[in-house]
């Protein structure tokens, strides 16, 4: 087959989801810059972007490392999608093969590694840390691949972003980043300080969350470790993970609860309306008044 016999099968097998039919027409080297969509993605990008990763990791055995750099019109390479969605696995997969990939830029000068702390994924943001800093001059390359055209640094995007936990550590392993500024000046402590809810003092809270907020337990941030037994650096859940996973929930959990409770509170001592109030029994038969019934609380008195 010619290449545009290439492309449009691929473009159709690609959109019906006939992803062992592309894995198959990859074998043509043909196949692997072949242009199928208007946006200039490969059936890679297209993979990727669904998620496929087993498909994606028998596509990637196919292609020779010089093929993995194919960018679509964005300047975006298969493994800047990945890093953009946060999948370790297909970040490992690529990233693995060539990781002169974490620092390929594309149209706005962002590598796959600043996608990464750019979307807040700390996990997949690690994952291709740990390839580039295990490859040949990898730790002297890191900070060029940290900073896009504006300026705007990896920490700048993870402050913006509210991304406290990776931006923690980013400074442990950028130390530089937190004196550098952006085009307009701006520093990364000057982003934090603009957001006054990262801060105790800039949340009001009421005497019930003020309550809640002292009760919880939360673990200091720590560094991640590196996990030397995974061959691509990737870092497992850690406990400190879990625990912040818990206080999320267990948050939630008070913060669903806590309505209902004042108002059984409220509820319970007022009389029920559905349950009519016998008059204690008084000298000479005297009835004694009873308190009307507010409607407090949806709540309304029986005709």
């Amino acid at each position: 087959m010619d290449t545009e016999t290439i492309r449009e099968h691929l473009f159709h097998i690609t959109m019906e989801n006939k992803w062992k039919e592309v894995v198959i027409t990859y074998k043509n080297p043909e196949a692997h810059e072949a242009k199928i969509t208007s946006a200039g993605d490969t059936a890679l990008h297209i993979a990727v972007s669904e998620q496929q990763e087993d498909y994606v990791k028998e596509l990637v055995k196919l292609m020779p490392n010089e093929k993995l750099k194919t960018e679509n019109k964005r300047g975006n390479t298969p493994l800047h999608i990945a890093a953009s969605m946060g999948n370790e696995r297909m970040c490992e997969c690529i990233a693995t093969r060539d990781p002169l990939l974490v620092g390929a830029f594309n149209a706005d000068k962002e590598t796959p590694l600043f996608l990464a702390a750019l979307h807040g994924k700390k996990a997949a943001f690690l994952c291709l840390h740990n390839i580039c800093i295990a490859s040949p001059d990898g730790k002297q390359k890191l900070y060029n691949y940290c900073r896009r055209k504006d300026g705007d640094t990896i920490l700048h995007c993870a402050i913006s972003g509210d991304h406290f936990d990776l931006a923690f550590q980013i400074i442990h392993l950028y130390e530089k980043l937190a004196d550098s500024v952006n085009e307009k000046g701006a520093s990364p402590l000057h982003l934090l300080a603009a957001k006054p809810s990262a801060f105790r003092t800039g949340s009001h809270l009421s005497r019930t969350e003020s309550i809640i907020y002292h009760a919880l337990h939360v673990d200091k941030l720590k560094v991640e470790p590196l996990d030397s037994s995974n061959q691509g650096g990737i870092n497992k859940t850690t406990k400190q993970e879990k625990d912040i996973n818990f206080i999320w929930k267990r948050t939630k959990c008070l913060s669903i609860f806590q309505t209902p409770i004042i108002i059984f509170n409220r509820s319970s001592q007022r009389p029920d309306p559905e349950t009519p109030v016998v008059p204690p029994a008084n000298e000479g038969n005297a009835e004694t008044p009873v308190a009307p019934l507010t409607n407090e609380g949806n709540q309304g008195t029986k005709e």
